[in-house]
């Protein structure tokens, strides 16, 4: 009997060109493939192979990257859109609405605030009356 892999999502589907690879993927091997050869017979006169092997593997890493990555479903080039904009865009959220226990937050934080400077007014005021008492009765009293 002959067996067919079905997806258990149909998004999660990729149709196969050759060697089991998509066609987003042959185009960066055949992309990887030229620019190695390329980079290889135009800098083998003027680098030592060592080295050149180093610079071809990081020419040709970013292609690797778009054609085979994938995290949640995104692609390379739509996860550096999204590092890039975390890291780089706008940190800050506007608050697009506002529940009216917000106003009336601040609705009794403006009148316990205004009967506490009336408290811290009626304490200074008895604060600078006892001084006066103070002072008067000091300055009443006979010295010895």
């Amino acid at each position: 009997m002959i067996k067919a892999d079905v997806p258990q999502d149909v998004t999660e589907y990729k149709e196969q060109f050759f060697l089991g690879m998509t066609g987003r993927q042959i185009i960066c091997v055949v992309l990887m493939i030229v620019l190695a050869v390329v980079t290889f017979l135009i800098g083998k006169s003027f680098v030592t192979t060592d080295i050149l092997i180093y610079l071809i593997v990081f020419e040709v890493a970013p292609l690797a990257a778009i054609g085979f990555l994938k995290y949640n479903g995104m692609g390379f080039e739509k996860m550096i859109v999204q590092v890039v904009d975390f890291y780089i865009g706008n940190q800050r959220r506007e608050i697009s609405f506002l529940p009216e226990e917000t106003e009336i937050h601040d609705k009794v934080r403006e009148i316990v605030l205004a009967a506490a400077e009336a408290e811290r007014k009626a304490e200074l005021k008895a604060e600078k009356k006892k001084e006066r008492a103070e002072r008067r009765r000091k300055n009443k009293c006979p010295k010895k």
